[in-house]
């Protein structure tokens, strides 16, 4: 027992340290720069995983077993296995697809990106599989909650160094940001003729990386009633000035009202509509005390920016999707393997697109990477898995199930598709709140088939 409670403490000291993806241990420890981004949360998930092997050959990891069984977490393993067939699939990528000629460091690419599937698939199934009742559920949305004011203090404090020099500050960033791969130092906006916009990057180093966290735990927040700090959340993530986190952020609360209104639950309650309400006013007054009525058009000068044909974010995203999407053609049944698409970049991409990238390219969305370097047969094992999903949500929400376990599966849906959804821009995949929400996603759905019909028991 004494092993699972340590095992649970590493994996919430995971939960807690999951935004510091910038933080490299092994930089900080010797020094020197391997290329591993070895962040806390990995090793802190690795010994939770570790204990609670060990303690699996005791009775009470026995007993563990057996409500895994019990919980519906088995039928995901039909997919787990067919995602691991994609990947090795794939791998025929590197000999089917034509020019350039494969280099020596095509294989140990491909390696690594099989490692790091696994490490992110730890991060999915413990939540899944570990996230059962009402105190563990508690338990979880409070090291949420916490996460995400220390979040939001640090984006303050980032905020406030805009303003003045802040030496404390800079000394902490050091240490955040010692995973250079993940600093973009995108810290400023230019916005038309206004040139130095400061952007919030909290301890994620890149706007969009803080903008995908923060929609993903807006649900969860809402969910657990705690409105005001959902409030500040929302004022953190305009200041991050990620438009493609705005968006996601804004389907997936329209996707939650949906499957609410599919579970028979109430609407929003005034005191909710009314925090929104008075963090949207406060963010107003803000923008006029500081920079003058014209502020109040920076959102939607900000989206329209979106179709300006010589903003180069526009066009690096446009340029690396037209040569994955060339990569496609060229090997469209396995792709051209998986972590290949830099190597065929430059020979796919117009001429124009090879100033649009730094010196390792990336597809800048997730689903359109995944068709490249996988093809058909790892894009219908990612579609099929997701349609799964949303099949049993949809027939779960309406479940005879207790309205807290189905409040649940919506916000942990909602939750998902945010973070799912803003992929779409972009996609480096090895965030660790890319994986822990879906797995709190199967967690919610584990448990609304447990508290349905001859199974229902108290949440």
């Amino acid at each position: 027992m004494r092993r699972l409670a340590a095992a649970d403490g590493c994996y919430g000291a995971a939960l807690v340290t999951m935004p510091l993806i910038g933080v490299d241990l092994i930089r900080l420890a010797a020094g020197r720069d391997l290329g591993l981004g070895l962040q806390p949360a990995y090793l802190l998930l690795a010994v939770a995983w570790l204990l609670r092997l060990v303690s699996s050959l005791t009775a009470a990891g026995a007993r563990d077993r057996r409500r895994h069984r019990a919980a519906g977490i088995r039928p995901w393993s039909g997919w787990a296995l067919a995602a691991v067939g994609a990947v090795a699939l794939s791998s025929l990528g590197l000999a089917l697809a034509p020019a350039p000629l494969l280099r020596h460091e095509a294989w140990p690419r491909f390696a690594k990106q099989v490692a790091q599937l696994a490490v992110m698939g730890a991060f999915l199934a413990y939540p899944a599989l570990w996230t059962r009742g009402g105190q563990r559920w508690r338990w979880t949305m409070r090291l949420v909650a916490w996460t995400t004011g220390l979040q939001l203090v640090y984006a303050l404090a980032q905020g406030l160094a805009t303003r003045g020099d802040l030496a404390a500050l800079a000394a902490v960033e050091r240490i955040v940001t010692s995973n250079r791969a993940i600093l973009s130092g995108s810290d400023r906006l230019y916005l038309g003729g206004f040139t130095d916009l400061p952007r919030l990057r909290g301890t994620m180093c890149e706007p969009l990386y803080l903008g995908s966290y923060l929609i993903g735990v807006l649900p969860w927040l809402l969910w657990s009633g705690r409105r005001w700090l959902a409030g500040a959340t929302v004022a953190a993530l305009l200041a991050t000035w990620s438009r493609g986190a705005w968006v996601a952020g804004l389907a997936s609360l329209g996707l939650l009202m949906v499957w609410r209104w599919r579970a028979g639950l109430p609407r929003p309650s005034r005191g909710t509509l009314g925090a929104a309400a008075a963090v949207l006013a406060a963010v107003a007054a803000g923008l006029l005390v500081v920079s003058g009525p014209d502020s109040l058009t920076w959102p939607v000068r900000r989206l329209l920016q979106t179709f300006d044909r010589s903003d180069w974010s526009n066009l690096t995203r446009f340029y690396s999707g037209q040569a994955a999407w060339r990569a496609f053609l060229a090997s469209p049944l396995v792709g051209v393997g998986w972590g290949q698409f830099p190597y065929h970049f430059y020979a796919l991409v117009d001429l124009p697109g090879l100033e649009s990238q730094f010196a390792w390219p990336v597809v800048n969305s997730a689903p359109l990477l995944v068709l490249c370097e996988t093809g058909l047969i790892g894009a219908g094992v990612w579609l099929g898995a997701l349609g799964t999903a949303f099949a049993r949500t949809w027939r779960r929400l309406a479940a005879d199930a207790p309205a807290a376990a189905r409040a649940r599966l919506a916000a942990a849906a909602a939750a998902s598709c945010a973070v799912g959804l803003h992929l779409c821009i972009f996609s480096q995949y090895n965030l660790p709140h890319l994986w822990i929400l879906p797995g709190l996603w199967l967690a919610a759905l584990a448990e609304v088939r447990i508290g349905s019909g001859t199974e229902r028991r108290r949440t």
